[in-house]
């Protein structure tokens, strides 16, 4: 591929004109010029080329040298301008992993079963609803740990899919003592520990694990569905779990 179609396909991937491309070549082989000779020298119509020039400028191509009348205008050096351009497709790239880490667990969501979890951040998740919408989707369809010293984790809902699931795999259920009287009319073969205090709460099954803790009035949670988290998460719980004690049935 020759210099001129590299140079238009670089221009395209950037976001420069053809004007552009033109103004930054000539001063690259020329050295420094006044406007008007650089419109001569790459073709740009005088009426153009301050526009041109000054947004190469703020783009980091050219500098100005406005202590002279008519003012120089300098190349940048071509390596010094490719590694702010890295630098800034570094910098959009990490901006947007957020966005893509909230969508790889839409499409895990609707694909479940499909493919294998590539999220590789913890997902933040705030307010009561969407923290019973994570701790619901990290239960999948395996055994199940759940600890909570919030009542309103313990809703109909919450407590429905833990008796569900209960039906064919181990649940465990760690709560405070004071919430005892919310889960007294589960089954028993949902095995239930109390504790004094917790820290906070969360869920580990076969789709994650969500740790959850209350803020004032707000909930802030964390999902993930990385290994070494899920295993972080089992052996602290089980450390709770084999230091409370059973609720009397």
């Amino acid at each position: 591929m020759s210099l001129e179609k590299r140079l238009k396909e670089f221009a395209g991937f950037v976001g420069l004109t053809s004007y552009d491309i033109k103004a930054y070549v000539a001063l690259v082989e020329n050295g420094p010029l006044t406007a008007r000779d650089l419109a001569v020298r790459a073709g740009i119509p005088t009426s153009k080329v301050y526009s041109v020039l000054h947004r190469l400028f703020r783009l980091g191509f050219v500098e100005i040298d406005d202590k002279k009348r008519p003012e120089l205008f300098y190349a940048v050096s071509p390596m010094d301008v490719y590694s702010k351009i890295m630098q800034r497709f570094s910098d959009y790239i990490n901006s947007i992993r957020p966005l893509i880490d909230s969508l790889q667990l839409m499409y895990e969501s609707a694909y479940r079963g499909k493919v294998a979890a590539q999220s590789e951040v913890l997902y933040v998740v705030r307010g009561l609803d969407s923290t019973k919408e994570f701790i619901i989707k990290s239960m999948g369809y395996g055994n199940v740990d759940i600890a909570t010293p919030y009542v309103e984790l313990l809703d109909h809902r919450i407590l429905s899919v833990i008796e569900n699931i209960s039906r064919s795999n181990e649940v465990r259920l760690l709560i405070t003592q004071d919430l005892i009287d919310h889960v007294k009319d589960l089954p028993p073969r949902i095995h239930i520990r109390m504790r004094d205090k917790l820290f906070g709460g969360g869920s580990i099954g076969t789709d994650g694990v969500v740790l959850v803790i209350k803020h004032g009035t707000d909930y802030i949670s964390l999902y993930s569905r990385q290994d070494y988290i899920i295993d972080i998460a089992k052996t602290y719980f089980n450390y709770l779990w084999n230091s409370s004690s059973a609720p009397p049935r």
